[in-house]
């Protein structure tokens, strides 16, 4: 009986060590989802630790910044709208919103109206 459990029990951490793990081609590339939003920073502006506008800059953004991960904003906008509406559309749904992103490690908020679609 310990010996089938022991047997079980290395089984199903062989099975997660190979399915949870990235390949070692896509860890050292650093992938990112093909569900990300990819854009650059169009004015100088500074990562910030909230989305209210007098929280702490943590990181300065500059001009023309590529690679910023939008990772979600408010106020929210319906995906639909997103999804299916043209650039210009895009980009008035940017204007009025602070949106969480994601640049080389760091987390932080950034008014949207300073980012663009790449």
């Amino acid at each position: 009986m310990k010996r089938s459990i022991r047997l079980l029990s290395c089984t199903l951490l062989l099975c997660a060590g190979v399915a949870g793990a990235p390949s070692s081609s896509m860890a050292n590339k650093g992938a990112q989802s093909p569900y990300d939003t990819i854009y650059v920073v169009l004015k100088d502006t500074y990562l910030r630790a909230a989305p209210e506008v007098n929280s702490a800059k943590k990181y300065l953004l500059a001009k023309g910044t590529e690679g910023v991960v939008m990772r979600w904003c408010r106020n929210e906008f319906s995906f639909r709208d997103w999804a299916y509406g043209s650039l210009s559309q895009r980009r008035k749904m940017l204007q009025s919103r602070v949106c969480e992103v994601q640049i080389n490690g760091k987390i932080g908020f950034v008014d949207a109206k300073y980012l663009d679609l790449m």
